[in-house]
This record gives structure tokens, sequence and C-alpha cells, in this order.
């Protein structure tokens, strides 16, 4: 009797999974075929990018300004080299004249076109953050990394951090500039000088503190060599801060031009070697509050750019970041 209650109860738990389930076999075609797409650094960050209005908005800025710089003074095609008086100074905005002109008070570009002015100066500017934040993000990179691996390095490079924090950099670029020669690769060696301090020490800091992770102590106790440690294992993770900082160190560059035309440190505009800094610098020996446009020219160029490069780099901070990938 109870035998047959269990076969009948077998039966019945049988016949119950028979409905509820069905045996379809194996595929050896669909054993290895992935449900979802291989994960991919650089495809998740492109996606993390374009899901912010304000990062495609300032890429496109960004990208306007550059091509500007290229063909701007193109459209109008005055000379920024010729004698001072070659078109009616203080001439505001206008059909020939899209920025105005230059105003009598101005040094260098008095009656000059401020079209053609500001986008060449545009395009140096741009030249020289470009060349400043390469240097800057690769010293910065290469010396922080020795100085995170090789603890030896301490004394020395904390004697030059506190060094460059205590003394006034504005006091350095004056006591230099008396016996350089005003021109472009002066005023790189001028912002590259120490300005790569900043990201050494970062660089430095973050590696101290991946160092002794599990894998970085296996890797050591294998014989790894320090540049395959430094290369393989650290700076890897640490790529988010070095994109976000060649992105951010342009607009800084530009803007430190800016200061040191403001205080006669740049080189002279001549022979063509416009800057924004030097443009708003010469702005500001006219009477501006009367003719406001020779500041808005080239503040028309000089803010979109920084205000775009600082947004895009804040963006590519979080989305280079694997934490916030899927």
């Amino acid at each position: 009797m109870r035998n047959n209650s269990v076969k009948n109860l077998d039966a019945a738990i049988y016949h119950n999974v028979e409905d509820l389930f069905s045996v379809i076999g194996a595929s050896e075609e669909n054993i290895e075929k992935l449900t979802s797409a291989p994960y991919s650094y650089w495809r998740e960050t492109f996606k993390q990018l374009i899901k912010k209005p304000l990062a495609i908005l300032s890429l496109i800025v960004i990208i306007l300004i550059v091509l500007f710089t290229i063909f701007g003074p193109m459209i109008k095609s005055y000379s920024i080299t010729g004698t001072p008086d070659i078109f009616d100074a203080n001439q505001s905005w206008s059909k020939d004249h899209w920025f105005g002109t230059g105003g009598n008070k101005m040094k260098y570009y008095k009656g000059l076109d401020l079209w053609t002015v500001v986008w060449v100066g545009a395009r140096l500017s741009l030249i020289l953050g470009t060349v400043v934040a390469l240097i800057d993000t690769f010293l910065g990179i290469f010396i922080g990394s020795l100085w995170g691996y090789f603890r030896r390095l301490d004394p020395i490079m904390i004697e030059i951090r506190n060094f460059v924090n205590n003394v006034p950099s504005l006091l350095l670029y004056f006591l230099l500039m008396a016996f350089l020669q005003p021109n472009f690769w002066t005023i790189v060696f001028l912002l590259t000088m120490f300005g790569w301090i900043g990201l050494a020490g970062f660089i430095r800091n973050q590696i101290i503190i991946i160092r002794n992770r599990d894998y970085n102590i296996a890797s050591i106790t294998l014989g790894s060599s320090p540049r395959a440690m430094i290369m393989h294992n650290l700076l890897p993770y640490l790529i988010s801060v070095i994109v976000t900082v060649v992105s951010t160190a342009i607009p800084a560059a530009v803007s430190s031009e800016v200061g040191l035309a403001f205080f006669g440190l740049s080189f002279t505009p001549v022979k063509g070697d416009v800057t924004l800094g030097q443009v708003l610098t010469d702005a500001t020996r006219d009477e501006w509050m009367t003719y406001p446009y020779l500041l808005i020219a080239p503040m028309v160029v000089l803010v979109p750019l920084t205000v775009s490069f600082f947004y895009i780099g804040l963006v590519l901070a979080d989305a280079t970041d694997p934490k916030n990938h899927r």
C-alpha cells in the first residue's frame, strides 16, 4: 500500500515537471555564444560622454573655434602687420569689420581689423596651450611615477615642491625674463618650468596607494621590472586622471599667458606673433568703457574656449572612470 502511494506521488511529480518544463537539449553552436557584447573600455567611455548634452555642445564649440582659427582670417583678409593707421581707429562692428577695429590708444593693434587679429591670436594661444599641456602632462606623469615608485626620491622632490609653493611664481617669471629673450619657446619654458609639480604630486600619491595591492606584490615577487610595474600595473589605473589633466591644462595655459601678457612678460606682438592675452592687454590701454567691443571681441573667443575645455575635463573625469561603466 505504501509502495503504491510513493509510486503515485512520483508519477504526479514527474507529470507536473513535464507540464512545466520541456527539454530542448544542447546546441554546440550556442554554447560559446555571448548574451551581451564584450566589454570595451573606450566604447563605454564614449557612451558615458554622449549622455551629457552639454559635453556635446562643448565639443562643438571647441571644434568651431579651432576651425575659425584656421579659416577665420581668410574670411576677412586684412593684414595684422600693416601700419597702425591703415583703417579708421575705434570703429565698432560693421559689415567690413565684424569685431570692429583697434582703438586710437592701442599700442600694437590701433586701427587694425579685430576679427583678423583675434582669430590669429586664438590660433597661437591654442598652439601654445597645447604644447604647454602636453609637456606638463608628460613631465608630471614621468616624474610622478618615479617619485611614487622610488621612495628614496622623496627628500629631493619634497624640497623642490616646497620651494615652488613658497616662492611667488610671478617673481620667478620677472627674474627669468630679465635674462631671456621673449619668444614662443621662452613662454613655453616659463609655463612648464614648474607646471608639472601638481600633477607629479598627485600621481605620486596615487601610486603609493595602489603600489602595495596584492597583484602588484605578486608582480614584484615574480621579478617584474620597475618599468613594467609602472607601465602595466600602475599607470592604467590613472588614465582618467591623465585625460582630465590634459583637457584642463590647455585652457589653464592659455589663461596663464593672458596673465603674463598683462604684466608685459609675453613676447612682443611683432611679425604676426599675436595671442589673445596680448589683444586683451592692448585693449585695456584704450577707453574700453567707452568702446566695450575692444574687450568683447577677444572675450567672445576666450570665455567659450576656456569654459568648454574645463567642462569637457569634468565630464571626462567621470566618463573615463571604470566604476561608472556597466
